[in-house]
């Protein structure tokens, strides 16, 4: 195997201890693939950029994580315009300022050019376009605007819709956004009603009658 080959599986390594929790591994996984990608491919290929991407997302600090993903924004979007790495920086970025610092404008602006990056590299019915249409819902309903927000959940549920499945949890979950949309935004509790009822039926579908979530 060639070094980048080693790499790639440091790499990989990295996102199975990320996934079991493995904190430890995980940070040792990523720091090294990022080192060893910097050194052999260069600080602004793609590869290290993903890797130095990982281990700003293992910060456990927001303030730290939101600086190093401007770091890494500025960086990407110059050097790497066409990559889904520059997106996904975007997309974690507005979710450290929406989530973790309520600066909701600079989080929708994020927001768009997340989606805007996948839209084009991934396609609509991508899951990460989704969750960007997604995202975009929520922050403007933080915002209080809520025809915009309601405008992205029902972008996303049609496609999921489509793609997933009207019992899929993913559609599921934006059906019920748009509900609470109609209901706490907009004061329309008819719509509302009829979006968790179509949300229950979907969940009894899936789950039966007797789950936890459908009582």
């Amino acid at each position: 195997a060639t070094e980048e080959e080693v790499l790639d599986g440091v790499l990989q390594l990295g996102e199975a201890c990320r996934w079991m929790r493995e904190w430890d591994e995980c940070d040792e996984c990523f720091s090294r693939a990022k080192e060893g990608y910097a050194r052999l491919l260069g600080e602004d290929s793609s590869k290290a950029v993903l890797a130095a991407f990982r281990v700003a997302g293992q910060l456990p600090s927001a303030d730290d994580r939101i600086a190093e993903y401007r770091r890494l924004w500025e960086w990407a979007k110059a050097t790497l315009p066409g990559e889904v790495v520059t997106f996904d920086i975007a997309n974690n970025l507005a979710c450290d300022l929406d989530e973790g610092k309520g600066e909701y404008e600079e989080a929708k602006a994020f927001h768009l050019a997340a989606l805007a990056g996948r839209r084009s590299l991934l396609g609509q019915d991508n899951k990460d376009t989704l969750q960007s249409l997604g995202n975009l819902g929520t922050v403007l309903h933080s915002m209080e605007d809520y025809e915009g927000s309601l405008d992205y959940f029902q972008q996303a549920l049609r496609v999921q819709e489509k793609v997933l499945g009207k019992t899929h949890p993913d559609t599921l979950a934006t059906l019920m956004n748009v509900g609470s949309t109609y209901k706490i935004g907009l004061n329309d509790f008819t719509a509302a009603e009829e979006m968790f009822r179509l949300a229950l039926d979907g969940y009894e579908k899936s789950l039966g009658k007797n789950h936890e979530d459908t009582k």
